[in-house]
């Protein structure tokens, strides 16, 4: 991390008047080769690119909140709690938070409930203020796209879908988003710093969590997912969740600080430790996980395609003992990171097998690459993962907790 979390007055770090400036940039550039006259999303990520606003967890499923973007005006957002009060927090923003719709996604089913109609009354008159009423609409993060399409239809609105204009101008990171991923992977650190700890026969997979996630919160996080925590038999094969199953000496156990999130900023790491001494079964198996991440990780740099980066990877299923690619797909992936946790690019064998054309790697991409080991019907299996910029000659690894070799955790004898 180059600098501090907070703010100082003795050095700039994250410049935040330059990261809204320059997200609101990218996003018109990427409007105004759309064609579409204006954008509205209920995606809270998008709503924070584009306005900063943060959108609680609970009122993200119900989709109150959204922000509208005219290609020939500044964004509008609707919903923002107490608008008067919104405007004072955020006062790049005044004049320009409107109270919410009603909740046309919890109470309506059609495209003529009033819910659905007041929503496309106040857009359509907003579209009409800036002369856009006669240009596409882009529509996107909201489960009622059909009907929202259909309602405005009706009142000669043209429709299109909206998520690819919002994807490509947050693929490319700025320096300041870039900052701030690197500050969310080190919290990512305290997190492990706080399991390897606790870990000891008895202490549960959900203890785990619980722990990772208090440390996280402690460091400033603004939201975070269940971490994964899985332990002894449930590492393999692969799985992505927790239970109650209390570590045993000699466990294998795997953990992904996924979904952490710092100003909406997202990590995902994977780390494997081993519950006392380790096995050499077990530490040859970390190390052909290991081995599989970094090979990936080796070509990485500006132009190569998600292709080239996959190509490293196993190019069969029966690596790992299956048939399909569709059992084992995520055993070797890669994902996008951002103010989401799978942004584009997709990176794996499978979309390669599924003839899915590649996707150019491009200089401020951010990239999470994970691998996992694990043989059918072994009583073992090893997950990693590490957080990549990619740069203009190759990469930067941004998350720095310790990987070369399998660590041992809880070592009361020799």
């Amino acid at each position: 991390m180059a600098f501090g979390k907070y703010a100082v007055d003795y050095e700039e770090r994250v410049n935040y008047p330059r990261l809204r400036k320059e997200r609101l940039d990218k996003a018109k550039e990427q409007l105004n080769k759309s064609g579409a006259g204006a954008i509205i999303t209920w995606d809270e990520a998008n709503i924070r690119y584009l306005t900063s606003y943060y959108v609680t967890t609970p009122m993200r499923p119900a989709e109150i909140q959204c922000v509208l973007l005219p290609r020939n005006g500044e964004p509008i957002l609707f919903g923002g709690g107490t608008p008067s009060e919104a405007e004072r927090r955020m006062p790049w923003m005044k004049g320009r938070v409107r109270p919410g719709f009603p909740p046309f996604k919890v109470i309506s089913d059609n495209e003529d409930h009033i819910a659905v109609l007041i929503t496309v009354d106040t857009i359509g008159k907003v579209l009409a203020e800036h002369g856009l009423e006669k240009e596409p609409l882009a529509i996107e993060g909201t489960v009622c796209g059909v009907i929202l399409e259909r309602a405005f239809k009706k009142v000669g609105i043209e429709v299109i879908h909206g998520k690819p204009i919002l994807d490509a101008a947050r693929v490319i990171k700025t320096q300041d988003e870039i900052e701030l991923m690197r500050i969310t992977c080190q919290n990512s650190e305290s997190a492990f710093a706080a399991i390897v700890d606790a870990i000891r026969p008895g202490v549960r997979e959900c203890d785990l969590v619980g722990i990772g996630i208090k440390a996280l919160y402690q460091e400033g996080a603004d939201h975070t997912e269940d971490l994964v925590c899985c332990s002894g038999y449930n590492t393999n094969p692969y799985g992505w969740s927790f239970t109650d199953k209390p570590l045993r000496p000699g466990d294998l156990v795997y953990i992904d600080v996924d979904g952490n999130s710092y100003q909406g900023y997202k990590s995902c790491v994977y780390r494997t430790f081993c519950v006392g001494k380790a096995t050499q079964e077990q530490k040859e198996l970390y190390q052909e996980c290991y081995e599989m991440l970094y090979g990936a990780i080796s070509v990485i740099k500006d132009g190569v395609t998600n292709h080239d980066v996959a190509s490293k990877w196993p190019d069969s299923p029966a690596y790992w003992g299956y048939s399909d690619w569709a059992e084992v797909m995520p055993y070797a992936v890669g994902h996008g990171l951002g103010l989401t946790l799978h942004d584009p690019p997709g990176i794996s064998a499978y979309m390669m097998a599924m003839g899915i054309p590649p996707t150019e790697l491009k200089e401020g991409m951010v990239i999470a690459l994970e691998t996992y080991a694990g043989h059918k019907g072994g009583k073992h299996g090893v997950r990693l993962e590490e957080d990549v910029l990619v740069t203009k000659d190759g990469f930067e690894v941004l998350s720095r907790w310790p990987i070369k070799e399998l660590m041992e955790c809880w070592m009361p004898y020799n």
